[in-house]
C-alpha cells in the first residue's frame, strides 16, 4: 500500500489510536481504574467499542469481497452446539440466526454456520504473553481454521514476545494498534495496521 491509500489508511488507525487510547493514558481514567471506582466506564464497553471499530474497518477492507464480518457464534455441522464467543467472524454472506437485528439494531449477533465461516479475529484491549488464550484457540479450531489474534495495546518490550507465542500456539497472525506503558509514550504500530489491512485483501 502507498500513496494515497497509505495516506487515507493511516489517517483511519491514527484516528481510532486517538480515541481508544485516551481512555487508557488519561491520569483520571487510570486512576479510576486503579481504585475500580464507581462511575468509570468499564473495561468490557471499552472492549466493545474497540471490535465495534475494528469491525467496522474490516467491513471496508473486505467492501469489493463476497464476505462479511460480525460478531457471533459459529454453528458446527449439525447445528448441535457452537464455538466460543467470537469476537469477529469474517464469513460468506449469509446466516443462520441473528439475535435483537433490526434496521437500527442495539445489538447485532449472528450465528454463522461452520461450513460458511472463514476467519475469527480474538479481539483484547491490553495483552502480555502470558494472557494468550490457548484454550479459546483450541477449540475453536474445532470450528474454523484461520485465527488471528489482534490487540488494541501491549507493552513496548511485550510485542515480539506475544507474536512469538501467539504463533507457537497455532494463531495465524498477531496485530496490535499501539505499544504502551505508564514510563513510556504512545507508539502507533501503523506497518501493522497496514499489513493488517492487505491480508484482509488477500483473503
Amino acid at each position: 500500500m502507498q500513496g494515497i491509500s497509505k495516506v487515507l489508511a493511516t489517517q483511519t488507525v491514527n484516528s481510532i489510536i486517538g480515541d481508544l487510547s485516551t481512555w487508557r493514558i488519561d491520569d483520571f481514567i487510570r486512576d479510576l481504574e486503579k481504585r475500580k471506582a464507581k462511575g468509570r466506564v468499564l473495561p468490557f464497553v471499552r472492549g466493545l467499542r474497540f471490535s465495534a471499530l475494528l469491525i467496522y474497518e474490516i467491513r471496508k477492507a473486505i467492501s469489493s469481497k463476497n464476505l462479511s464480518a460480525n460478531w457471533g457464534h459459529i454453528l458446527d455441522e449439525d447445528g448441535e452446539l457452537v464455538s466460543n464467543e467470537a469476537d469477529i467472524i469474517i464469513h460468506k454472506p449469509g446466516f443462520f440466526h441473528q439475535w435483537n437485528g433490526n434496521e437500527k439494531p442495539v445489538m447485532d449477533f449472528k450465528f454463522i454456520e461452520k461450513e460458511n465461516a472463514i476467519l475469527v479475529i480474538s479481539c483484547k484491549s491490553f495483552l502480555k504473553t502470558s494472557e494468550i488464550e490457548v484454550e479459546y484457540f483450541n477449540n475453536m479450531k474445532k470450528f474454523v481454521d484461520k485465527i488471528w489474534l489482534f490487540a488494541e495495546a501491549c507493552g513496548p518490550e511485550s510485542a515480539a514476545n506475544i507474536e512469538t507465542e501467539s504463533k507457537n500456539i497455532g494463531y495465524d497472525n498477531f496485530y496490535y494498534l499501539y505499544t504502551w506503558s505508564p514510563k513510556t509514550e504512545i507508539q502507533n504500530n501503523t506497518d501493522g495496521w497496514l499489513k493488517f489491512l492487505q491480508e484482509l485483501k488477500n483473503l
